[in-house]
């Protein structure tokens, strides 16, 4: 390639990497795709929240499983697993992760010998208190790009289109 040519791309005057794809993404009709857009609505919130919660070594997914145990304790794994659409494999090791990290401690249903109830331990708590302004914050942030009514339209909207997969609990 000659050094002309090199220095027609470089030219201060040319798009940046990010204007090119966002110009792919108005020429193709990506951007006018509601599950398009969705898709990096929910990345750029998740990763927002993944970030906030990585000092204390926490997932979304833990935070979640906290709430519901300082809400329902003794709830069966069974039931967290329907609640947060976890498959079983998947739930039985995120609890043996949390269960030795001694955030939350697993027992037999006094109900259904069979099934375990899940507690929090007071170290759980005591993150949970911590997690919980670490969640308000990254609301906050978000809360901000809303008003009010915005916000709870886009919560019913997000709703409904929650309810499309079969089971969603939300």
């Amino acid at each position: 390639m000659s050094a002309a040519a090199k220095t027609k791309r470089r030219s201060p005057a040319a798009k940046t990497g990010k204007e090119r794809a966002h110009a792919l993404l108005e020429t193709t009709g990506l951007s006018r795709y509601i599950g398009f857009v969705l898709r990096f609505a929910h990345s750029a919130v998740w990763s927002d929240l993944v970030k906030a919660l990585q000092p204390y070594d926490v997932r979304p997914v833990h935070y979640s499983m906290l709430l519901i145990l300082n809400t329902a304790p003794g709830a069966r794994q069974q039931e967290i697993g329907e609640a947060l659409s976890i498959q079983r494999p998947n739930l039985v090791a995120l609890i043996d992760e949390m269960e030795e990290r001694g955030i939350v401690c697993r027992q037999p249903h006094p109900a259904d010998r069979r099934s375990h109830a899940l507690y929090l331990t007071d170290e759980g708590a005591v993150l949970l208190t911590k997690l919980r302004q670490v969640h308000q914050a990254h609301e906050r942030r978000l809360n901000a790009l809303f008003t009010a009514d915005e916000r709870r339209s886009l919560l019913e909207e997000l709703t409904r289109l929650a309810r499309l997969a079969p089971g969603t609990s939300v």
